[in-house]
């Protein structure tokens, strides 16, 4: 006995509309993603903040604040 070859079953190409639908979705999802990515990028920041901060130097000195004197630590007992 020969053995007997199975044989191959045809398979026709992708209908053509699905193959349309397919590459739309993709463009749509990057153009989307392009609108996203203009509408929330980082701003370049030249319009209103100064490249480097002002210092300016007081001719008087900060006050100085202090704990009252009749305040105590509190302890903790000792185990």
């Amino acid at each position: 006995m020969t053995p007997t070859r199975r044989r191959e079953t045809f398979q026709p190409k992708r209908d053509r509309r699905e193959v349309v639908v397919a590459v739309l979705a993709v463009v749509a999802i990057l153009a989307v993603t392009g609108v996203l990515l203009w509408l929330f990028r980082p701003d370049d920041g030249s319009d209103s903040v100064p490249s480097s901060p002002t210092i300016t130097q007081s001719s008087t000195p900060p006050e100085v604040t202090s704990l009252p004197t009749d305040t105590t630590v509190p302890t903790t007992p000792a185990p």
